[in-house]
């Protein structure tokens, strides 16, 4: 399936999905080992000076690339973090969720309501017709995330969003109106979705945007009684947001910043998600290239070396996305158990550039492919830095490339979200 690329901000604002099979799923618990042996006591030695736990910066969540959430199947390059919400301007009211998705890819807070706990009693948002205000995120293999609009203040790390529009998908009050959302596959549960919800926090402030505020039939938005819905305008103040602009401070952009990974993969990789960009010593730019996007999120990735288009007009980084996809008639495809993947043999090694809208070129980067279905075997390994596969199955994208979660490996990798200022521009930007 395609994961979380939303068809929704406008309608050419089509960030493309990922192509997966593997994509959903997750891993249960682990067995506990047998006891060791008892060893006798030894003689009491002085302890050694307790040293203090540095407490994580106010600014910073902890990401992990793991098994995901319990019982979901086989997760892989899934970017997971912690999110708590909490009934507006309470500090007791809250509820903490864990393995929510970190979606680069798309734009607000959307939880599962299966993971959610009801006694937070979140406030449902309305229209103008003063009926409850529904949201709609339509994924480009038609499947969807339905559910209502309510507010919620969302704590990511240290850092607080008041009062947050977000979505809860597959509210049961509204689940029997979720066809006037999509006639595809609805994201129900954490196996369908392999995570408890997604925190999109790309350069966009809105999911739609100034289309929603302006035009009925959306497609986005809709206004619902317990028997139909009818497509509603929704102001920007209405609309999912992405939480980090709504942040006191630290709020002009984000950084994700996970260590390198063998090409062999790894059971599982931690690193961080910090807020803010240029505002803190731990978000400070170095060097490297900043890469300005045209008005819907693109810049240009030039691929060197293979049968391809000259260029990839449509590109994004896109931490939502478990692999790098693109099209290609000489990288050998996989077979039923590795759909949508890439499985060259042996591994293929490709050289490319990003070109962003202000005309910066970055330096080359190297990356490899290798045979999904070998990367997959015994289901052990949750980090794939060399996971890729095709996307020519979205017609009218043979453009595309997604760069997906393996381009973050080894990386620290920024976005600059629109409208806001920062130490190198206004974004959006990406910058790495």
């Amino acid at each position: 399936m395609y994961c979380n690329k939303f068809l929704n901000r406008v309608l050419a604002l089509a960030l493309v999905a990922t192509l997966v099979t593997a994509c959903g799923g997750g891993g249960g618990g682990s067995t506990p080992a047998p006891s060791a042996p008892a060893v006798p006591t030894a003689p009491e030695v002085p302890s050694a000076p307790v040293v203090p736990t540095v407490p994580e910066a106010a600014n910073v969540s902890k990401v992990t690339v793991d098994a995901g959430p319990s019982g979901t199947g086989y997760n892989v390059n899934r970017l997971y973090t912690t999110v708590t919400v909490c009934s507006p301007g309470s500090t007791t009211q809250c509820q903490t969720i864990d393995h929510v998705l970190v979606d680069t890819g798309s734009f607000g807070v959307r939880l599962l309501s299966s993971a959610m706990d009801t006694t937070l009693n979140l406030k449902r948002s309305t229209g103008a017709s003063g009926l409850p205000l529904l949201n709609c995120a339509q994924f480009v293999d038609l499947s969807f995330a339905w559910g209502p609009v309510v507010k919620a203040d969302v704590v990511l790390g240290g850092k607080t969003a008041a009062s947050v529009p977000i979505q809860v998908i597959a509210d049961p009050s509204f689940n029997s109106l979720a066809a006037v959302c999509s006639s595809g596959t609805a994201i129900t549960n954490a196996t369908i979705l392999g995570a408890n919800g997604i925190l999109g926090i790309g350069l966009f402030k809105e999911d739609c945007g100034a289309r929603c505020n302006n035009i009925v039939n959306n497609g986005s938005y809709y206004t619902c009684t317990t028997a139909s819905c009818t497509g509603a305008k929704a102001s920007l103040a209405q609309q999912v947001k992405n939480p980090v602009p709504l942040f006191a401070s630290d709020n002009n952009g984000v950084l994700i910043d996970l260590p390198g990974a063998s090409s062999a993969g790894a059971p599982n990789l931690s690193g961080s998600l910090i807020f803010g960009i240029g505002t803190q010593s731990n978000n400070q730019w170095t060097s490297g290239a900043v890469l300005t996007t045209d008005a819907v999120g693109y810049v240009t990735t030039l691929l060197a070396g293979q049968n391809l288009p000259n260029n990839f007009t449509n590109s994004f980084i896109d931490s939502g996305s478990n692999g790098l996809f693109f099209d290609s008639t000489t990288i050998t495809k996989c077979g039923p158990s590795g759909a949508g993947f890439y499985c060259p043999t042996p591994p293929v090694n490709l050289s490319a550039t990003l070109l962003g809208a202000n005309g910066v070129i970055t330096p080359e980067i190297l990356f490899s492919i290798d045979k999904a279905t070998d990367l997959f075997t015994g289901g052990v390994n949750h980090v794939l830095p060399t996971l890729a596969g095709d996307i020519g199955d979205i017609p009218g994208h043979p453009s595309t490339f997604d760069w997906g979660l393996p381009f973050f490996y080894g990386r620290r990798v920024f976005f600059g979200i629109e409208g806001q200022a920062s130490t190198l521009g206004t974004g959006p930007f990406y910058a790495f």
